[in-house]
């Protein structure tokens, strides 16, 4: 007869074997379906489809949500985030970012192509969104090294492409090496995107190096793939580039002709080159002297910026307007829109993301000559990775059936231990909070190169507090920043930056902080039974899932456990005091 205690390890033993056949097959979680769609996807971001990518990559993440298969519905989420990046959407990339960040790490020992694809877009969002070029670099450097250890060539390229181009934006010279690397090996290959992307690279970089008539060269090269390849959208950038180009080698008139050609907006014109067009032309009619048509110009710019909210080109609209009015003899206004500039810049430049890129930056070179040495000896790897597997997988089946003897005799103690740990941790926690809170604010003022004024931060850290605190504004599941920014009559940046110096925090983790804090203390009652996911949606979670997941990051168990051992620890309370009244 089965006692309670074989049919413990009869559970375990299922569970073991149920983990093992999922280590065996976890390379094939994408369905039939999925794989299809995750190819169109890849075939829209070659070919500069966004809005193809975004409506195939919305069809995957709904796939991967009926099928509750995670790894489909993340790649979906990163395919759709790129497609948003690349035409500089304004949308609140903030959570889409965090998931992917958090499972990243878990696709790398899944799917490689799947790992290869958050990774390109999280490099994109820090480069493009941020200007976080350490991060870029990093994600963009294991998408590199993803894509030669699957011996995908095209995606090599494509990487390489992407390494230049951070490099580029950083005005680092250092990128030339990989931007030839990119440029022969699409050559070698022949893939009219690859060709396209690279042979930009060449000609930016040329041109900084101020070798225009080369540069051109690589432009025109360029051009002849986008016509190819039909790429429609790259027209208004590859006439502003032109544009760029024949003033430099001293030829206004066929400047002017290329950046009137690169006003002519197609409907797959992205808002971004819009304005960078606009711009370019209009700092052409400030060399030229022309500075009431550039003032026009610079106010069409405006207006089209707050349109589109693409703030990316707010310090060369400064400069251009304060340069304007300087010649014009406002030096008031001018000074004013110098001021502005200056400001900007403040709050973009960061020591220590140089710092970073620059670790970063010599880790990647390292890297990169470790993998040379490494070549040689992936063959003697491969012959004995069959023997590691089994033995790993003998030795993992050991440790699962120890483990899991263990953990069934110690886990309601443990789940008891750590639901009291955490109760009487909460009774501290807000006084220590306080405490840690002044002293973190204090640090950071004290040592901070940012030109905020403390005094105007700190009143809108505490008008902020007093929302959520009194007026509990984080249980609106719509919360967003710019919606925050607009309740208090400020900036979505400046609110960022003043949460991130005062609380220490991104604006989304601490208005989770909130949420959490709420969800804890209704699960407290042991009288309330109220469903988990409305408790979830009660303090503000659009879904189950992300509540259940912070909850347990939070807490160290799940609501349910939580609630649970709550009315356990309750019922334990009740029969000990009828135990000393009896």
């Amino acid at each position: 007869m089965f006692t309670f205690h074989h049919r413990a390890l009869l559970k375990i033993y299922i569970v073991s074997f149920l983990f093992l056949l999922c280590t065996f097959y976890v390379n094939a979680e994408i369905s039939e379906r999925g794989a299809i769609l995750i190819k169109e996807c890849e075939n829209a971001v070659s070919l500069r489809r966004y809005n193809i990518l975004e409506k195939k990559a919305d069809e995957l993440r709904r796939l991967g949500r009926t099928q509750a298969n995670r790894e489909e519905e993340i790649t979906g989420e990163a395919l759709h985030l790129h497609a948003l990046i690349c035409v500089r959407d304004t949308s609140d990339f903030t959570p889409g970012i965090e998931a992917l960040t958090k499972e990243v790490s878990i696709l790398k020992n899944i799917n490689l192509q799947s790992y290869a694809i958050v990774c390109r877009t999280l490099s994109s969002y820090y480069q493009r969104i941020l200007s976080d070029y350490s991060q870029a670099l990093h994600y963009a450097s294991e998408n590199l090294e993803t894509a030669r250890t699957l011996a995908d060539r095209n995606m090599e390229a494509s990487a390489l492409s992407a390494v230049a181009s951070i490099y580029f934006q950083k005005l680092d010279a250092s990128g030339w090496t990989y931007a030839i690397q990119a440029y022969d090996l699409s050559k070698e290959i022949g893939d009219l995107p690859n060709r396209y992307i690279t042979a930009c690279n060449m000609a930016n970089y040329l041109y900084n190096n101020q070798k225009f008539e080369e540069s051109l060269k690589y432009l025109e090269e360029a051009n002849e793939f986008a016509i190819r390849a039909d790429f429609e959208g790259e027209k208004s950038y590859l006439n502003s580039f032109r544009g760029d180009l024949y003033c430099c080698l001293g030829k206004p008139e066929q400047a002017e002709k290329f950046y009137l050609l690169s006003l002519e907006d197609s409907p797959s014109t992205s808002n971004y080159d819009k304005i960078y067009s606009r711009l370019c032309y209009a700092m052409f009619l400030v060399r030229q002297k022309r500075l009431n048509e550039a003032l026009n110009m610079l106010n069409n710019i405006s207006e089209m910026v707050g349109k589109y909210k693409v703030t990316t080109f707010e310090k060369e609209i400064y400069t251009l307007l304060s340069l304007i009015y300087e010649e014009k003899g406002e030096f008031a206004r001018s000074l004013d829109y110098y001021k502005k500039y200056t400001q900007t810049a403040l709050n973009l430049f960061s020591e220590q993301k140089e710092r970073e890129f620059a670790i970063l930056d010599l880790r990647n070179k390292v890297s990169e000559e470790e993998r040379k040495n490494a070549t040689q000896s992936i063959e003697i790897i491969k012959r004995g990775r069959t023997i590691l597997i089994l033995s790993t997988i003998g030795v993992i089946f050991i440790l699962i059936l120890v483990g899991g003897i263990i953990y069934h005799r110690r886990k309601m103690t443990d789940y008891k231990q750590t639901i009291s740990r955490y109760l009487d941790n909460m009774r501290q926690e807000r006084h220590l909070r306080e405490q840690l809170e002044k002293a973190n604010i204090e640090h950071r003022e004290s040592r901070s190169t940012s030109s905020l004024n403390n005094g105007k931060s700190l009143e809108l850290y505490q008008q902020l507090e007093k929302l959520m605190k009194e007026e509990h504004l984080y249980r609106d599941s719509s919360l967003s920043l710019d919606k925050t920014a607009g309740i208090l009559s400020t900036n979505r940046t400046y609110l960022s930056q003043v949460v991130n110096e005062k609380a220490g925090k991104s604006f989304s983790s601490y208005v989770n902080e909130y949420r959490l804090n709420e969800a804890v203390e209704l699960l407290s009652d042991p009288n309330n039974n109220e469903p988990l996911k409305h408790i979830g949606a009660k303090v503000g979670f659009t879904s189950p899932s992300n509540f259940y997941t912070l909850f347990r990051q939070r807490v160290g168990v799940s609501p349910s456990v939580f609630r649970e051992n709550i009315k356990k620890i309750d019922t334990d309370i009740q029969n000990y005091q009828n135990d000393n009244l009896n």
